[in-house]
């Protein structure tokens, strides 16, 4: 099903996509997503390839937003091959595409392990895995992103928690390993897109995951819990109390992440966590701000007992 533009606008990807997107140029790359979604045939033979990198950034983006099972792998092959004077498509195609859209796209139309085996991406350096399909692997997400040592933007939004749900402890060590493999991989990361992604992030603060080295040059990190619930209010409540204490985790991961930095004694900015909502959002403002200081890093009894370990020890240290 091709989706209303209005409901779902292009992923917001700091530096991605940056060119002035006016009304015509707007319903243009809207009605050609859509006609691509509509004649697949008509779309492999077309001359799309030959269209500068940046409308093919654009367009991709228009196609993984607007359709729920995103760009599948021979779209993405049309699109991204250099030239068509040869009528068959390479093994392997080399593209100097540098910002890649593949929202709704991993697990429903395409796969890490076709990325790998189809593409030789030399240039890319923003990426967009958001909202995937059931069929995920972390695996080949990890054998992936080895391959792109210059991307600084990557966006696992809602991704789920590695491995199965049971037993907790074991998918929990899963994500810790998948995590640390990741920033091992990735250390020019500089933005991190982890919205929805609320079944794991604690393991971020873990002892697998270095912010003081790997991962030392990353500036904002998105812990969004995604749409606010309508009945989050002054008054509280279930809903509200619950979404709350998740606001609570995200502020506290970001200042053990500023904790460790400060006793490396790195001269670093110290990292953005964005929340999802304005700071100009008084009564959320309040809220969380109020449930912060009354926890006085209560991050010890929220997070895995690793992370409560560590994070002890550091609260323990006279900056």
């Amino acid at each position: 099903m091709f989706q209303n533009p209005a409901q779902c606008p292009i992923h917001a990807f700091p530096g991605c996509n940056t060119i002035s997107r006016g009304p015509l140029l707007d319903k243009s790359l809207t009605t050609l997503a859509k006609n691509i979604y509509q004649s697949p045939a008509a779309f492999a033979g077309s001359e799309l390839s030959h269209l500068p990198i940046h409308l093919k950034e654009l367009l991709l983006g228009y196609i993984a937003t607007h359709r729920r099972i995103g760009v599948t792998i021979g779209e993405l092959q049309t699109l991204l091959i250099e030239s068509n004077d040869n009528e068959d498509i390479p093994a392997r195609i080399v593209t100097s595409i540098r910002h890649l859209d593949l929202s709704h796209s991993i697990g429903s139309s395409i796969s890490c392990d076709e990325l790998s085996n189809s593409f030789a991406f030399t240039s890319l350096t923003h990426l967009c895995l958001a909202k995937p399909g059931p069929e995920i692997s972390w695996s080949s997400l990890l054998t992936f992103v080895q391959h792109l040592p210059d991307l600084t933007h990557l966006s696992l939004a809602y991704w789920p928690i590695a491995g199965t749900i049971s037993p907790e402890g074991s998918s929990r060590l899963k994500n810790m390993k998948s995590i640390s493999t990741l920033s091992r991989s990735l250390t020019k990361m500089q933005y991190l897109d982890l919205e929805g992604c609320w079944d794991w992030i604690p393991v971020l603060v873990s002892d697998d995951v270095d912010w003081v080295g790997d991962w030392k040059n990353v500036e904002c990190l998105n812990l969004s819990q995604g749409p606010m619930p309508i009945g989050v209010s002054l008054e509280g409540g279930t809903e509200t109390d619950k979404w709350i204490d998740h606001e609570v985790k995200a502020r506290q991961i970001g200042d053990v992440i500023d904790l460790w930095r400060k006793i490396g004694k790195l001269d670093v900015r110290p990292i953005k966590v964005e929340h999802g909502w304005s700071p100009d959002n008084f009564m959320i403002k309040f809220l969380v701000d109020r449930a912060h200081e009354r926890s006085q890093f209560g991050i010890r009894t929220h997070l895995p007992g690793t992370v409560e370990n560590r994070t002890g020890r550091l609260l323990e240290t006279d900056l």
